[in-house]
């Protein structure tokens, strides 16, 4: 095999790096770039609201931070990333954010992929997940 070939499960071929198998298909299928995390901003600090009278007639009820569409994703009490990212734990145990809301969070605490693929190698590809890949 080539130097830094990654062996398919099959125990019959390899993929150069960079690529993962599909053993189905018996080829070698190209691996995404996986995408650098965003730095998580601290929510910002809001002066405090006045008092409010209670509304005269019944009104909608009140939803939890969060539930709407848009709405700041909290990743602990000091940082958050907006509506539609997902909280990655960064390097030194800091946070960052992935742009994708069902993206996964590469070991390397600098990467994630987009959903639908897996991070490899610690962050330095995404392969597609699949059933017939581990």
């Amino acid at each position: 095999p080539p130097p830094q070939a990654i062996c398919c499960r099959d125990h019959q071929h390899c993929c150069p790096r960079g690529y993962t198998c599909n053993v189905t298909a018996q080829s070698c299928e190209k691996l995404l770039a996986p995408t650098p995390l965003l730095p998580a901003p601290a929510p910002p600090r809001r002066a405090p609201a006045p008092p409010r009278r209670a509304p005269a007639s019944p009104s909608a009820p009140l939803r939890a931070a969060g539930s709407e569409p848009g709405a700041a994703v909290p990743c602990d009490a000091a940082r958050s990333c907006r509506g539609g990212q997902r909280c990655c734990r960064s390097r030194g145990g800091s946070w960052g954010c992935c742009p994708f809301a069902q993206g996964s969070c590469c070991s390397d605490g600098r990467h994630c992929c987009p959903g639908g693929s897996r991070c490899t190698g610690g962050g330095w590809g995404c392969s597609p997940q699949r059933w017939d890949l581990p």
